[in-house]
């Protein structure tokens, strides 16, 4: 479902990352760690499309990366989600719009559309604001809006960078638990964070450690230790 090998990105002078090389088949999880600054976000923009590959080869959900011209990029975000950093929602939008936006651009009919986004809403604890605009809710919740506006799709391939990042505790296991449900019905996750608990939480999944651009070892052998 995944295969990177060799990749190298740089920004001028500065490589974002080093001879990068991995591979994941269809319904694994993989972790993706590492400091701020390590390359995991470079790496998740590649692998998106937002980010062109220089050196080395990268393909995703049958795409070859490295020839996919712009026009196409539609075709591999139908196949492809990402929860951003930054959330990227629609302030001005409700919680309910925002989520079954990308169902709509597809051309699904509304009755499937409400049973879709209701569900992804309910599994996210979003069901009570599915009403309110998303500027009047908080981080967190903008941040599970963004969770759910990507897994609404049934991706192949699900991309988080850092989703937990505005979460308490609680709210970060029952987010990984989402994620994990996808996985078991055969969606491959890769979720970029810095908490090794989350990591534990989770036996057998992979685990890429990124340090300076570059692989490097962690502090643990496997998720389930």
């Amino acid at each position: 479902m995944i295969q990177v090998k060799h990749l190298s990105h740089s920004f001028g002078r500065y490589w974002a990352l080093k001879n990068i090389s991995f591979s994941l088949d269809k319904g694994d999880f993989l972790f993706l760690t590492g400091p701020s600054g390590a390359g995991k976000t470079t790496l998740m923009r590649i692998l998106h499309g937002s980010l062109p590959v220089q050196r080395g080869i990268a393909s995703i959900a049958g795409f070859d990366l490295k020839s996919l011209p712009e026009k196409r990029l539609y075709q591999l975000r139908r196949q492809v989600a990402i929860v951003f950093q930054d959330f990227k929602i629609l302030p001005d939008e409700t919680v309910w719009d925002n989520v079954a936006l990308p169902l709509q651009v597809r051309g699904m009919v509304p009755g499937q559309v409400h049973k879709r986004v209701r569900a992804v809403l309910r599994s996210l604890r979003l069901d009570n604001k599915s009403w309110c605009q998303c500027r009047e809710i908080s981080g967190g919740e903008q941040q599970r809006v963004a969770v759910a506006r990507a897994v609404v799709i049934n991706p192949k391939v699900l991309l988080a960078d850092e989703p937990t990042g505005n979460l308490d505790k609680k709210l970060s296991m029952q987010l990984v638990e989402v994620f994990r449900q996808f996985h078991l019905h055969g969606t491959t996750v890769v979720l970029a964070t810095h908490n090794e608990e989350l990591i534990n939480s989770l036996p057998g999944a992979k685990i890429l450690c990124l340090r300076e651009g570059a692989e490097a070892g962690c502090n643990w052998e496997s998720a389930e230790d």
